[in-house]
């Protein structure tokens, strides 16, 4: 008889679950969606996400708390970002080595008036297949225009005294020379190069955001260029960056030099005719 007898299914559920010693609200349980709120806020930050990928959980809470005037808990905005598989782009391993010099910032408080009176350098990674290679850049701080731009895979004094060898090859002398405190950029090969030109070394202070310029072209580079492609090899790298900068110095205005383009900048009305 009780082989065909049917026990309701509540009865035959209790009886099971008391088996596994498991509660019934777990199997009654059923995962819900996210909330009409969390569903506005992942649409907030998939359009802040795109704006600027490398918008981390903290910033990104900063902006949701200024756009819906409302508080915002910073691990909400965290599950949310795992859960759309977002994540803030964070630099690779500091490409700045710093080093104890003598030199010191001569560039704060200085007024640039004219090409060639200040040149900035600074280094960078670069993402490539396998890894990461490291751009070095040369830039005239009055007009922004880009004098030598060299890649390598690895990261050492050499790569910068040639694109600094390049770069007086190319556009003579420059008044001064303003770097970070890179190891790299205080070597003896790097600062004799421009001290025998007749060059002063400037060296920007620990934190002080005085090669801001140099920070805004990287981001511009990368942003503009290295992100909307396919990762690249070096070589492809290297090829196709010295494309971009081009692009950059002749076709690219800017609003700090009242769109002008640097190579405007550079040679003024000399460039305007030849242009013409």
């Amino acid at each position: 008889m009780l082989k065909n007898r049917r026990f309701p299914e509540e009865l035959s559920l209790k009886k099971a679950c008391e088996l596994l010693k498991v509660s019934r609200s777990t199997v009654y349980y059923r995962e819900k969606g996210e909330s009409k709120e969390n569903q506005r806020l992942m649409e907030e930050i998939e359009e802040i996400y795109a704006h600027d990928p490398a918008t981390g959980y903290r910033r990104m809470r900063a902006i949701l708390k200024r756009r819906t005037k409302k508080p915002v808990n910073h691990k909400r905005v965290r599950r949310l970002m795992r859960l759309m598989g977002l994540r803030g782009i964070a630099p690779a391993p500091k490409t700045t080595r710093t080093a104890y010099t003598n030199y010191s910032n001569l560039l704060k408080d200085f007024q640039v008036t004219r090409p060639n009176q200040v040149w900035c350098a600074d280094i960078s990674y670069i993402r490539v297949k396998g890894g990461f290679a490291y751009g070095v850049a040369i830039m005239d701080l009055y007009s922004r225009k880009v004098l030598s731009f060299e890649i390598s895979n690895t990261m050492d004094e050499y790569i910068c005294v040639e694109a600094a060898e390049k770069a007086l090859a190319r556009y003579g002398v420059a008044a001064m020379i303003h770097t970070d405190r890179g190891k790299q950029f205080l070597s003896k090969r790097f600062t004799i190069l421009f001290e025998d030109t007749g060059a002063k070394i400037s060296v920007g202070e620990r934190g002080f955001k005085d090669n801001i310029v140099m920070e805004r072209f990287w981001r511009s580079y990368k942003w503009e260029f290295v992100y909307l492609m396919e990762k690249m090899d070096l070589k492809e790298l290297k090829k196709k960056t010295k494309q971009w900068v081009e692009y950059y110095n002749r076709e690219r205005p800017h609003q700090s030099l009242d769109y002008k383009t640097p190579d405007e900048v550079y040679y003024g009305r000399e460039y305007n005719k030849v242009a013409v």
